[in-house]
């Protein structure tokens, strides 16, 4: 029996020994990838229309606001709760815009899966080519995980990925 153990326990330090492990710079990549920019820049515009229209919005009710600051003396009780609920409706209103434009799941993180999920795939396809080529076991995305105290640059496929890529 012990006999048994001994061996089991030699077969898996081998198999352990036998794993190749490397990785990759996502963000290096991507900074290469003219398409990765051109996207974010195309959402940073359509980020930056929406901030422009809800400005616009905040605006108006900072107007609106103001006028009944100025004038709440000279209104009638009826005409205050008018523009009072005018107030916090308009407030309301930007406020779901903003969750709708800005929120965990509105437009811009649509847009961002949109128009970055491609690249990602298009970059995961070419890690798994180039590490299915070589021989690895495990590729990891160093610069997603901070935890990393070193990395032999001899195990960094990161430009081989980038020649896979084309760029």
């Amino acid at each position: 029996m012990k006999k048994v153990i001994l061996a089991m326990l030699v077969l898996s330090v081998q198999l352990a020994v036998a794993q190749k492990v490397a990785y990759i710079e996502m963000e290096k990549i991507l900074d290469k990838m003219p398409a990765f920019e051109e996207a974010g820049k195309a959402i940073d515009a359509q980020a930056s229309a929406w901030e422009a229209e809800l400005d616009a919005k905040f605006q108006s009710i900072e107007s609106m606001y103001q006028d009944y600051v100025n004038n709440e003396a000279m209104l009638a009780d009826d005409m205050k709760r008018q523009k009072q609920e005018a107030i916090f409706k308009a407030e309301a209103e930007a406020n779901e815009f903003k969750e709708q434009k800005f929120g965990m799941e509105g437009e811009i993180s649509a847009l961002q899966e949109e128009k970055f999920g491609p690249l990602y795939d298009q970059v995961y396809e070419a890690a798994e080519k180039v590490a299915a080529e070589l021989e690895y076991d495990y590729l990891f995305d160093k610069s997603s995980d901070n935890s990393w105290i070193y990395t032999n640059p001899a195990h960094d496929l990161t430009e081989k990925v980038i020649a896979e890529l084309g760029l």
